[in-house]
């Protein structure tokens, strides 16, 4: 297997997801919803990974929707149920600025993101297209088994969030 890695400046993650990721490598035409868009591309709709989804009320393999996009990264770090928090608290009471700040994770900082595209060796996808039904799908659980792997080993020993002052210094 071999992952493509892209850097995302901070404030792009939302369009270059929108662009390039989400419904393939074409564009979304205008007012079509996004499951629409990624069944007309032939790509699958995407699904939330990782051991931190728990605490956002979200399961793994779960799909993930355009609102959950658009609140965490078009608004830039909202909670992916920002939208529904939100209602709650002002049904309950909160004054606008209140329910708002309950859709917030954390602090709302700019941060940059990565994007990971894991691919096959290309003899594999010859396996793939030219092999029976049962060996595609061995194929994709060992290629979903791999995926799952090296998350978990980039959670472990890669990803690490910094801030303060220590986080400007080397």
């Amino acid at each position: 297997m071999t992952v493509d890695i892209k850097v995302i400046r901070a404030g792009q993650m939302y369009r270059y997801f929108f662009r390039e990721t989400v419904v393939g490598d074409g564009r979304r035409p205008a007012r079509t919803p996004l499951r629409a868009a990624q069944e007309q591309a032939g790509v699958p709709a995407g699904r939330w990974m990782g051991r931190g989804l728990a605490a956002l009320g979200l399961a793994p393999g779960e799909e993930v929707t355009e609102a959950q996009l658009r609140n965490l990264f078009g608004e830039r770090g909202r909670h992916p149920y920002a939208d529904w928090i939100e209602a709650e608290r002002l049904a309950q009471g909160a004054s606008p600025k209140e329910a708002f700040k309950a859709g917030a994770l954390g602090r709302r900082v700019t941060v940059t993101g990565v994007d990971f595209v894991f691919r096959p060796q290309p003899t594999i996808y010859l396996l793939w297209a030219l092999g029976d039904e049962e060996t595609r799908l061995v194929i994709e659980a060992a290629h979903e088994y791999a995926i799952e792997r090296v998350l978990e080993w980039i959670e472990d020993e890669v990803a690490v969030i910094r801030y303060g002052k220590a986080a400007s210094t080397g």
